[in-house]
């Protein structure tokens, strides 16, 4: 239980690092949220030492990514819909995908 907790936690955490980043330092800050992603979904499996932990990091950067990309309740929104935006959510949740499924 602890372990699915950490990873909730870890996923979550990624996932408000990449939105932080992926607009700022433009293109390199998009590049460092897409790494940030792929090497945090990658160390949530050996820090856990299971692949349905890395599912549930990938998961959990998921939500985070969705919520960001969606309103507010005062019509804030935290990833816009441009190229930035567009590939950031597109590549992390393909490089999430690759490197939860890749064994440990």
């Amino acid at each position: 239980m602890l372990k699915f907790v950490g990873s909730v936690i870890l996923g979550a955490l990624i996932g408000f690092i990449g939105v932080i980043l992926h607009n700022a330092f433009q293109p390199f800050g998009l590049i460092l949220a897409i790494l940030v992603t792929a090497v945090g979904v990658n160390f949530a499996g050996e820090l856990f030492g299971s692949r349905k932990f890395k599912i549930v990091t990938g998961l959990a950067w998921l939500l985070v990514a969705l919520r960001a990309g969606s309103y507010g309740q005062s019509f804030e929104i935290l990833i816009i819909s441009n190229s930035y935006g567009n590939i950031f959510l597109l590549g992390g949740l393909l490089v999430a995908t690759i490197f939860a499924r890749k064994k440990i």
